[in-house]
């Protein structure tokens, strides 16, 4: 029997691992975590920021059904937001390394508080209501 599990977990990695559907709502979501984390634990570098999102994924990281933050996907979301005004950044010297630091601006800060808003909305439409019921 314990074969079967072990053949059904293998199956269950191989359909997930990398699956588009998985990857768009997580890269979609990294959008909306970036301006959390910038709030709460901002201003901090690139490559902390990269931390931060795995920690949020790390169970989909060590299953398998996702890789770890990329830096050639998330600096292209950070410099886009940063043309978007959501975010700035600027370089300082740490440990003798130039180091680029970002922090969220104030329409970053309104943005995410929209977010927040709709979020609340939309958790209280009936259809997600029924969503979450099934998920539980």
């Amino acid at each position: 029997m314990e074969n079967s599990n072990q053949s059904i977990q293998k199956n269950y990695v191989e359909i997930i691992s990398n699956n588009a559907i998985i990857k768009h709502y997580v890269n979609g979501m990294s959008r909306f975590l970036i301006l959390w984390i910038l709030r709460y634990k901002g201003p901090i570098h690139g490559y902390a920021i990269l931390k931060e999102l795995d920690a949020f994924f790390e169970i989909l990281i060590e299953e398998g059904s996702l890789k770890t933050s990329n830096p050639s996907n998330i600096y292209p979301i950070l410099n886009k937001m940063e043309e978007l005004n959501l975010i700035i950044s600027e370089f300082k010297i740490k440990n003798n390394k130039k180091l680029k630091y970002f922090k969220i601006t104030d329409d970053g800060e309104h943005v995410l508080e929209y977010m927040y808003s709709r979020f609340d909305l939309i958790h209280n439409n009936d259809q997600w209501k029924l969503l979450f019921e099934d998920m539980n």
